[in-house]
């Protein structure tokens, strides 16, 4: 079973899962936001869409009982900070109340189930202005209606597995695109503006306004997509991935033996390295202003015209960001040999795709 399987970690598990051979049952609010996967094979016999919404607990709890299936991957809810400012009682709602919902179902009507819930980096928080490295045992400190509840959400996990023995485990994962990424983040917004500019006539691309971006110099950790699904597989099996690993017998397959892995590829970037990169993969060569420490005159413009290509909107800084934020997966990586791809090419290409794109908006429209 698979909440949230339109999301980009969603639908990437959700084929995976098939492509393994898995009866899927996938819980979507939007079922034909799945129809291209369903279109691209024969799935009618092994994937079940099921519409339901996380605030209508009872046929949540009625889809577990009657399925009980072997792995649920908890990955709905709300994904964005910013709309949790705005919403913070739906965000409570769908990212920590819904997780307590399928928690006390899985212990009453089944408890064999090998339940992930997806966690979050941002719960850790984090010291503003300054540079952090977040493990498994990184103190928690949310500081923002997500975090909280994704925090909150975490700690249950963590008291049922320990209270009732049950095979929980806890994903926490760091930046990780595709080109599954939806508009509310950072990497789709620079890859859309990227893509627009490819497409237009020189004389349209003059008059064509710059991109307006934060904190250029803020770094972040950034993965591929599919990388970190195939880590979510291992965190849900990790019972069988640690023993074949390790070359060790097995530990008990009990909710003793389970653990939390931060997945990610503990190598920065900067931001202004993500939107070098995208416009370099797009034809684009730009050249930079980095000096001073005013972020506002900060910027780069196109090597060819002279023109304004990226700006910085004082609307976009957020005086409170750390300078950097980065994984320690030495647990994931010396315990289930997870070892993602690094650098920012191998996700940037693959949503500088046109034809991918060009899929995911028929997709939305929808």
């Amino acid at each position: 079973m698979v909440t949230g399987a339109t999301g980009q970690d969603g639908y990437l598990l959700t084929e995976r899962l098939l492509d393994e051979g898995w009866k899927v049952h996938a819980l979507v609010r939007r079922p034909e936001a799945l129809e291209p996967l369903v279109q691209s094979r024969e799935v009618s016999s092994t994937l079940e869409v099921h519409s339901v919404d996380l605030l209508e607990p009872a046929k949540l709890l009625d889809l577990v009982a009657d399925i009980r299936p072997d792995e649920l991957y908890n990955l709905a809810g709300c994904s964005s900070v910013s709309t949790s400012f705005t919403d913070p009682l739906g965000t409570w709602q769908t990212n920590a109340g819904s997780v307590a919902l399928l928690l006390e179902c899985v212990r009453t009507h089944s408890p064999h189930t090998r339940f992930y819930q997806a966690s979050s980096s941002e719960m850790f928080g984090y010291v503003p202005g300054g540079n952090v490295v977040h493990n498994e045992d990184s103190r928690i400190n949310p500081q923002s209606p997500y975090a909280s509840a994704k925090a909150a959400a975490h700690l249950a996990c963590s008291s049922y597995r320990k209270a009732y023995n049950l095979r929980i485990s806890c994903g926490i994962l760091f930046n990780h695109e595709s080109r599954r990424r939806s508009n509310q983040f950072l990497s789709r917004k620079v890859v859309d503006h990227a893509q627009t500019l490819r497409r237009l006539s020189p004389a349209a691309l003059r008059s064509y306004p710059p991109l307006a971006m934060g904190n250029l110099k803020a770094k972040r950790d950034w993965g591929f997509a599919p990388d970190y699904v195939g880590g979510i597989l291992s965190i849900a099996r990790q019972i069988n991935v640690r023993s074949q690993h390790l070359g060790t017998r097995p530990d008990p397959d009990e909710g003793a033996y389970y653990r939390d892995y931060v997945l990610g590829t503990g190598r920065l970037h900067a931001v202004w390295q993500l939107v070098d990169r995208a416009f370099a993969l797009s034809g684009f060569d730009l050249e930079w202003h980095l000096e001073g420490a005013d972020p506002t005159e900060w910027g780069a413009h196109f090597g060819t015209t002279g023109l304004p290509a990226v700006v910085v909107d004082p609307a976009l800084l957020r005086p409170a960001d750390p300078i950097a934020i980065q994984a320690d997966a030495s647990r994931a990586r010396e315990e289930l040999g997870w070892t993602p791809r690094t650098g920012l090419d191998v996700f940037l290409q693959d949503m500088l795709k046109e034809h991918s794109r060009l899929a995911f908006l028929s997709e939305e429209r929808k």
